[in-house]
């Protein structure tokens, strides 16, 4: 059987886009507090620090950009975007105890932001707290104006598929790829382990394949899942392909060491 494993590295590129869908473009910065010769308001300036904080996590000083963080938040202390902001720039930090909590600042602020709601229930999960974490991702993926409420849905069908509640898993996998079936490389991942679990193999193999294509496509993971596919179903010459595709593609994910040991064991 098929033991699916967590594919946080996919579920985790969404942090940064995130960032950058909540703060905009950093343009202007700091530096155009004034317009027409009058002082912006504070929100207005704690907007453009927001974006000077996400100008400097594009260029990899999350330092930098909690210090303009801690400018916008002296300005207007309710702006429940600054601690969204806070929380992703202590995640490239790695300081994970205080991103939630600054992501809970943000949730307490504006508790029906689909945006907050997302990434706080994902950071729950994160750290263990499922329970907590389904109140937030429904409300998050339940949300018909939410534009990424297919992250929202993956992560409660990750939440549900570790419960071993798996029909809701997969209810809430298929809603992922109906919002979103370009993006949904998590939700078509998970439903093929579904699959797996049924023994309904050639289904699984395509569920998978669709988890490796076009954006997908830098899902490792998804790669190694495939391969084992192949092989299962006697496809020896598709499997070594695919795990050699893997070593080349991806030479430092774990999925790629996997993928050589399976390697050396074909027929």
């Amino acid at each position: 059987m098929f033991l699916p494993r967590l594919a946080s590295s996919i579920h985790a590129f969404g942090t940064l886009a995130l960032f950058i869908a909540l703060a905009g473009c950093a343009s202007s910065g700091p530096k155009g507090e004034r317009l027409m010769g009058e002082v912006k308001p504070p929100r207005e300036r704690a907007q453009l620090l927001i974006e000077a904080a996400n100008g400097s996590l594009m260029e990899n000083d999350p330092i930098g950009a909690l210090q303009f963080l801690q400018q916008a938040e002296d300005l207007d202390p309710k702006y429940a975007p600054i601690y969204h902001a806070k929380a992703l720039a202590y995640t490239v930090r790695k300081d994970f105890p205080t991103a939630l909590k600054e992501m809970k600042k943000s949730v307490d602020l504006d508790p029906e932001n689909p945006y907050a709601l997302n990434t706080y229930g994902k950071f729950l999960m994160d750290a263990g707290r499922g329970d907590e974490a389904e109140v937030p991702l429904l409300k998050a993926g339940n949300n018909p104006t939410f534009r990424e409420s297919y992250k929202a849905n993956s992560s409660l069908g990750i939440l549900y598929y570790r419960r071993g509640e798996i029909e809701k898993a997969d209810g809430r996998f298929q809603k992922a790829i109906n919002d979103d079936a370009a993006n949904a490389c998590i939700a078509y991942y998970y439903r093929g382990h579904i699959l797996v679990r049924k023994n309904q193999i050639p289904e699984a193999e395509k569920l998978y394949e669709r988890a490796t294509q076009k954006q997908c496509a830098a899902f490792a993971d998804a790669h190694l899942a495939l391969g084992m596919m192949y092989e299962r179903q006697g496809k020896y010459d598709e499997a070594r392909k695919k795990y050699l595709e893997l070593k080349q593609n991806f030479p430092e994910a774990k999925a790629s060491e996997s993928a050589m040991e399976r390697l050396k064991k074909l027929p």
